[in-house]
């Protein structure tokens, strides 16, 4: 699947949700491995995959947000 295709997809599924939701509510940040999709109004944050990204861990989310608190792994 495309980028384009993946944020379009993130986004209707987002208005199934809230159907006041509008392609201006979001944001896209991208890091060397993935992409965040984010929720302006609601601060949700989807992780986006592409054809071109490495399925692995997202190491750049301390790097998106900062103040984010990692819980151990169990």
């Amino acid at each position: 699947m495309s980028l384009d295709d993946e944020i379009l997809a993130r986004i209707r599924t987002a208005q199934a949700w809230d159907r006041a939701a509008k392609p201006e509510d979001f944001q896209l940040r991208v890091a060397a491995n993935g992409s965040v999709l984010i929720n302006l109004k609601t601060r949700r944050a989807y992780l986006i995959y592409d054809e071109d990204s490495e399925l692995q861990d997202l190491r750049d989310l301390k790097e998106l947000f900062p103040n984010l608190v990692f819980f151990p792994k169990q």
